[in-house]
């Protein structure tokens, strides 16, 4: 299997980059957001509030899919994404994951940040990326996207 033209680990785990997560309402509304993230165990993880409107934590409870790309975009040097798709699900309360996310954000870890992590109005989440590619634009040239269609392809690449 030929592997992406750059190192989608690495990428997933720069600091301070977010992903933009988009999903649908039960009505069928688009519902769209920028999180903080991190890629553990061939899963992308989040930390959400609760509370009216809760689209992501919606699909999460059922299991939805939902849409995640990250990516940079500093022509014409370094355009990468990486995009995918997968089903949520909701996680059980995971502190230290929970302050591995907040980490990769945030200058230091205080009292205030862990009472963030622990409150009880916000929910762990995560999205097995099924479906997704990887592609970067040097120079803006026209590449390929490396593609996948399961997990454990991303698995492959992801390691």
């Amino acid at each position: 299997m030929e592997r992406p033209g750059f190192d989608v680990q690495g990428f997933l785990g720069e600091r301070e980059r977010p992903a933009s997560v988009a999903t649908t309402t039960r009505r069928g509304t688009p519902a769209l957001a920028m999180m903080w993230f991190v890629a553990e165990e061939n899963r992308l993880w989040f930390h959400t509030p609760e509370g009216r409107p809760a689209p992501f934590l919606d699909a999460a409870r059922h299991h939805r899919e939902v849409a995640v790309m990250i990516a940079t975009f500093a022509p014409p040097d370094d355009v990468r994404q990486v995009r995918v798709t997968g089903p949520a699900r909701l996680e059980p309360k995971d502190l230290p994951r929970i302050r591995r996310i907040y980490e990769r954000y945030i200058p230091e870890w205080t009292e205030t940040w862990a009472a963030h992590a622990a409150s009880p109005d916000a929910l762990l989440w995560s999205m097995a990326p099924e479906r997704g590619m990887a592609v970067a634009y040097p120079d803006l040239g026209n590449t390929p996207a490396f593609r996948w269609a399961d997990v454990a392809e991303y698995a492959r690449i992801a390691t």
